[in-house]
């Protein structure tokens, strides 16, 4: 018998993008600092780099309760690190949103102020090619 909701993850709308190139002087640079001085969310973010998966899924590989580990995906959301990519659905029909990194990669940088605009343009240019 064929199950009626998808019950694994469709991960293939997860493509390589353009870096997001980030100084440390930057309105985002703050909102990232904070989010990934957890060290739960940087075990989260490192997790969904590897597979995109389910907040219980990654509960069980970061070795914490599913409540912290939403907690950890709703701030990384907010900062534009991760994204919800796909919905399944659970043995007993429970619906289950898949996270996967929102942006490959994220670099952040610091510089002089007058060196900003060449070296964005110098780290966009290095790794998308």
């Amino acid at each position: 018998m064929a199950d009626i909701w998808p019950s694994t993850p469709d991960t293939s709308a997860v493509e390589e993008s353009d870096p997001r190139v980030i100084g440390l002087d930057d309105d985002d640079a703050d909102d990232l600092l904070s989010t990934l001085s957890s060290e739960t969310a940087r075990a989260v973010l490192a997790e969904l780099h590897e597979e995109p998966t389910t907040p219980s899924t990654l509960a069980d590989r970061v070795d914490t309760s599913l409540q912290n580990v939403q907690y950890h995906l709703e701030n990384l959301q907010e900062a534009d690190m991760i994204e919800v990519i796909d919905t399944i659905y659970s043995e007993k029909g429970r619906e289950m949103s898949v996270y996967a990194p929102a942006d490959r990669p994220l670099v952040m940088f610091a510089s002089p102020e007058h060196e900003r605009p060449g070296l964005r343009d110098a780290i966009k240019r290095l790794l998308g090619s």
